[in-house]
């Protein structure tokens, strides 16, 4: 038995090919694969990993584990479930991250980057909150986190808040009132995150109100997901760290999406459950 694993999302696509004991042989890597956004052009670029990752190598028996941004669009998972040479699990890119951050304990993850998530895996069992977008929520994100200084921007013109030295310096690289307007109406998350480091480094009023409201969604957040023995954090994500709270234990990842992929191919409980 060999196995495969794969990581795909929004910024490319990463695959591993191992052996019946998971030394890995093979690795392959190739561009964006969300398959809710563009199927096409997500199923190219996962088998291009896939072919990369297994070179030349004639394996007959193969399980393979794929861990997908978009895979919460059933109809897209299906199809690419279907269109595999090799039994294969489609996955949301969640269930592959918790479990390679956690291995099989149990524990809360914190991701936090440009969008957000949050989930617990308990008695092997996982359930995720969040990663609904910017638009729906990303709470306590790095999108969220710029977006949230821009309206403040607005609301310090409009006289609700202070227009602190931070907001002035927004509003001047904005160009004003109709340049924040204009910023908005197009601004990607990527756009609105890449304000978040210099939030999370300022100690302007705006900025440590933003953090504030920002970690408290994160702190409902976990809280929620928290059973009556509470499990330690651990923290995912660009800007995990910098907003990391001290209220629960914590505990370093284990490993990452990939990982998790290759652990959930190798179990046999994974595949009758």
């Amino acid at each position: 038995m060999h196995f495969i694993a794969v990581d795909g999302g929004g910024s490319g696509c990463r695959a591993v090919f191992a052996d019946g004991s998971g030394r890995v042989i093979g690795r392959g890597d190739s561009g964006p694969a969300n398959i809710a956004s563009d199927y096409d052009e997500a199923r190219h670029h996962i088998f291009t990993a896939i072919e990369t990752a297994m070179g030349t190598i004639d394996a007959r028996e193969i399980r393979a584990v794929l861990g997908l941004a978009g895979a919460n669009h059933a109809p897209a998972a299906e199809a690419l479930a279907a269109d595999l040479p090799f039994p294969a699990r489609v996955v949301q890119d969640v269930t592959t991250s918790v479990r390679g951050a956690l291995g099989p304990e149990d524990g809360i993850v914190a991701a936090i980057g440009t969008g957000s998530f949050f989930a617990r895996q308990l008695d092997g069992q996982q359930h995720a909150i969040g990663g609904w977008g910017l638009r729906l929520g990303d709470e306590g994100s790095g999108a969220w986190i710029g977006r949230a200084l821009g309206m403040r921007a607005g609301r310090a013109l409009d006289g609700f808040c202070p227009v602190t030295p931070l907001l002035r310096e927004l509003l001047e690289e904005m160009d004003g009132r109709n340049g924040l307007i204009a910023f908005s109406l197009d601004a990607t998350p990527a756009d609105w995150a890449r304000f978040a480091p210099r939030i999370l480094q300022s100690t302007d009023p705006a900025a440590v109100a933003v953090r504030e409201a920002a970690q408290a969604e994160i702190r409902a957040a976990i809280a929620l997901l928290q059973p009556e023995e509470p499990l330690p954090v651990t923290w995912l994500g660009g800007l995990g760290q910098g907003l990391a709270l001290g209220d629960w234990p914590q505990r370093a990842a284990k490993g990452n999406a990939l990982d998790g992929a290759l652990a959930l191919a190798m179990e046999d409980a994974f595949w009758t459950s």
